[in-house]
């Protein structure tokens, strides 16, 4: 089995003078562990990101990895204090890379 990608999608809440708030407080899952990369970020074409407009890439060594990140306590504590205030929509979306 090939690492696994771990992609997310975020549409910010509130006027564009909050997402700095926002963007620094999502930053928190930088220091949860289990990811091998892990990298947040605004999108590069805008018209193409149907309004999502902060983003999270990341790679795990497997499934097994990212099921144990997704459960974990510092996961579960950033998703529920730092994220779900701030955003209002969210797609993640997960593929295996070829060995």
């Amino acid at each position: 089995m090939g690492k696994i990608v771990h992609i997310v999608l975020w549409k910010l809440k509130g006027p564009i003078a909050n997402h700095e708030v926002a963007k620094e407080a999502i930053s928190a899952l930088y220091k949860v562990p289990g990811a091998e990369v892990m990298k947040l970020g605004p999108p590069l074409l805008d018209g193409r990101a149907k309004g999502f407009n902060w983003g999270l890439y990341s790679i795990f060594s497997s499934k097994e990895a990212l099921q144990k990140y997704a459960v974990s306590d510092a996961h579960v504590k950033v998703v529920e204090n730092n994220v779900k205030p701030n955003v209002e929509d969210l797609i993640a979306y997960d593929f295996e890379l070829d060995e």
